[in-house]
């Protein structure tokens, strides 16, 4: 581009010239002055704007990594194996005891009822009364028992 440049100001100054020779001298010389011969142009030093602008992508390679592979121990396998099964035997055992204490133990539901599985009513009752929220219990249990018609 700074040659293209140099190129036109030396050509405007040339045209310039041959203006003046012909504005001053013109009538001397009867004709035109022969112009001298173009000079050849440059090889421009610049490459084409567009290939300058590209930008290559670089391709990489994928790097090979080898697979690390540990040998195998057969006993310490069998070993290992051998922790997984007692684990797991531990918790069907702990899993099975705790569903025998819920058979055997009185439950409470969700709603706050608490069911007794023995003992005579009269146990019950006194059990009932004992324990936060029975007296409360008690009473609801002898609306549904004894129904208040007077309201109805």
């Amino acid at each position: 581009m700074a040659g293209d440049l140099e190129d036109f100001l030396k050509r405007a100054a040339e045209r310039r010239a041959q203006k003046q020779q012909q504005a001053g001298g013109g009538g001397a010389g009867g004709g035109r002055p022969a112009r001298p011969a173009p000079k050849p142009r440059p090889k421009p030093e610049y490459t084409e704007a567009k290939r300058e602008r590209q930008v290559r992508q670089r391709y990489e390679e994928p790097i090979p990594v080898a697979e690390l592979v540990e040998p195998v121990n057969p006993l310490a396998e069998q070993q290992r194996k051998l922790a997984e099964s007692k684990k797991k035997a531990a918790e069907a055992r702990e899993k099975l005891a705790q569903q025998q204490r819920d058979i055997h133990e009185p439950q409470q539901t969700d709603r706050g009822v608490i069911s007794i599985a023995g003992g005579s009513p009269a146990e019950q009752l006194l059990d009932l009364i004992q324990r936060p929220g029975g007296l409360q219990q008690a009473f609801l249990l002898r609306e549904i028992l004894e129904r208040p018609e007077d309201r109805w």
